[in-house]
């Protein structure tokens, strides 16, 4: 008896630890880590890789000394925790191959491949640390999936840790704002030349960076508003989703509209569940198109001030014909609204077609895209029907700011491994080895285009990027990782409604960086989502 009350001690105490360990990490993570830089927008990346490293694997003191911090931390504890274990025959209490779940899974593969791949790799340069800039090699690697599984395993939610994350993320939304008016709080244009302003904003420096970070921890703000009961919460959250919807229509990065359709798309499937949250729903798109309607009015008030942004950003900000829209939805809102005050049971069940409908029309709807760019760009359309002025419209090498050029490279590149290097197509180049690979097959097309000095180093499409990395195995795994967490968070749903929020996120994160690339800001937070969601699947509940 003695011993069992000792052992259950010891366990308490170790989770009690690794709890709190986690915690300190996740507040440097989410509260430190996107107000962090050095030398403003000149070092961006640099900046928050090195604060990544520092707080993840090490810091070295002046006298030259190297300290593990909290990851690695973490990692030894773990590993010491559970030797002791294994002589106790308790192994399975961390790790039960029968209750680990798909994503469980997936992160493990992920973590095998990239192994194997490092080990096998012929292209040792960059493989460990990761290109200069991007820092996604083998090390970054490792530390994602330990987040996930540290997440998974020990994260427990905090109502005031998310406060506090929810409102320096608003933080760093608002700087966006306010820097695409010219205004500039923390002088970080100061020295910057002119031409570079629209590319850089907030804390985060260049567009897609900040719009990678705005689409991964969002909806977790849009979210909480359209589920929390506490008024005090609603009106807080409602600032905050908001000022959220005002620099997503100011950030200039197209690929977030991809995850706006994305992570709206969602949500509305979920709205079904009550006519309370269907009228949230229709709140939340009132809130976007009259936000994005005072970003207009500003625009057009303040010429001299306001940043010229792309033509996707000025028409949501801009174009008479959103008024349309809102008219419709504050109709609709109001039937539903003057439904609720009556009291009348409506049953959302009777409404699930409206659902229905809409995903087939919005898969429909891609599918045509696809098929009109494909025979617009063949030349299989009549005259009347052709466009190949649209750059959105005609697949070229310059088509998505010069993502055709990549993509079409990436797809080459995976085929002559297939043929001339079957491993490397099975197992990939190696952690951030993109660069190797499509150099070794088309170097001369790839310097023609990019010149001595530009390096291609990913695809801008971090799914592509990873069958270059990784191989088949690598991609595979990847892309199961967050198709796994979709699936498992959407079964419990009716359980815990709370993994609506990490599902919002992950199809936010995938639609954007279908267009983009992983990143050391936004990687390792869509991880952490992810392992947080998976800790509530596990737990059944919000809180245990």
């Amino acid at each position: 008896m003695a011993n069992k009350v000792k052992q259950a001690a010891k366990e308490l105490l170790s989770f009690k630890f690794v709890k709190e360990t986690l915690a300190v990490y996740l507040f440097l993570m989410f509260v430190i880590y996107p107000l962090y830089y050095e030398n403003k927008f000149y070092n961006m990346g640099e900046a928050k890789w090195n604060f990544f490293r520092t707080v993840t694997y090490y810091v070295t003191t002046p006298l030259g000394l190297t300290i593990p911090t909290f990851l690695v931390f973490l990692v030894l504890f773990f590993i010491w925790y559970q030797v002791d274990l294994f002589r106790t025959k308790e192994l399975k209490s961390f790790w039960d191959p029968k209750k680990c779940s798909f994503t469980d899974w997936f992160v493990f593969a992920y973590l095998i491949v990239n192994l194997i791949s490092t080990i096998i790799s012929p292209y040792k340069d960059y493989i460990l640390w990761g290109y200069d800039g991007w820092y996604m090699g083998l090390i970054a690697q490792v530390a994602f999936v330990l987040l996930y599984f540290f997440m998974s395993r020990f994260w427990r939610w905090d109502d005031l840790m998310m406060i506090l994350y929810l409102a320096v993320s608003a933080v760093v939304f608002l700087f966006g704002i306010l820097n695409r008016f010219l205004i500039d709080p923390l002088e970080m244009y100061v020295d910057l030349p002119e031409q570079y302003i629209p590319q850089f904003l907030s804390t985060l420096g260049q567009a897609t960076w900040y719009s990678s970070y705005v689409v991964s921890v969002f909806p977790l703000g849009l979210f909480i508003y359209w589920y929390s009961e506490k008024k005090l919460i609603r009106i807080a959250s409602l600032i905050y989703v908001a000022l959220g919807f005002m620099t997503l229509i100011t950030q200039d990065s197209d690929s977030a509209f991809f995850a706006i359709a994305a992570f709206i798309s969602a949500l509305f499937y979920f709205s079904f569940n009550h006519i309370k949250y269907m009228r949230r729903f229709l709140e939340i798109l009132l809130i976007m198109l009259l936000s994005w309607r005072i970003i207009g009015f500003l625009q057009l008030t303040f010429p001299e001030q306001a940043v010229e942004l792309g033509s996707l950003m000025i028409f949501g900000s801009q174009n008479p014909l959103l008024w349309i829209a809102i008219l419709i939805i504050a109709l609709l809102y109001a039937l539903v609204l003057k439904a609720e005050k009556k009291q009348e049971e409506i049953d959302m069940g009777k409404f699930l077609w409206i659902r229905r409908l809409y995903f087939i029309l919005m898969l429909l709807g891609i599918g045509l895209m696809i098929l009109y760019i494909a025979l617009n760009t063949m030349g299989k359309l009549p005259e009347s029907m052709s466009n190949r002025t649209n750059w959105y419209l005609y697949f070229d090498e310059y088509w998505g700011n010069n993502r055709g050029s990549s993509w079409i490279i990436t797809i080459q590149s995976f085929f002559d491994c297939l043929r001339y290097d079957p491993v490397r197509a099975i197992f990939g180049a190696g952690p951030d080895g993109f660069y190797n690979t499509v150099y070794t097959y088309h170097a001369p097309e790839l310097i023609e285009k990019w010149g001595e000095n530009t390096v291609l180093t990913c695809a801008h499409n971090e799914f592509m990027t990873q069958f270059i990395n990784l191989g088949i195995l690598g991609g595979i795994a990847y892309l199961g990782i967050f198709i796994g967490g979709i699936r498992r968070f959407a079964k419990m749903v009716k359980k815990c409604p709370v993994l609506i929020a990490p599902i919002m996120c992950i199809v936010s994160y995938m639609a954007h960086n279908f267009f983009c690339y992983q990143q050391i800001i936004c990687t390792p937070i869509i991880f952490i989502i992810i392992g947080g969601g998976e800790s509530i699947a596990r737990l059944g509940v919000l809180r245990p």
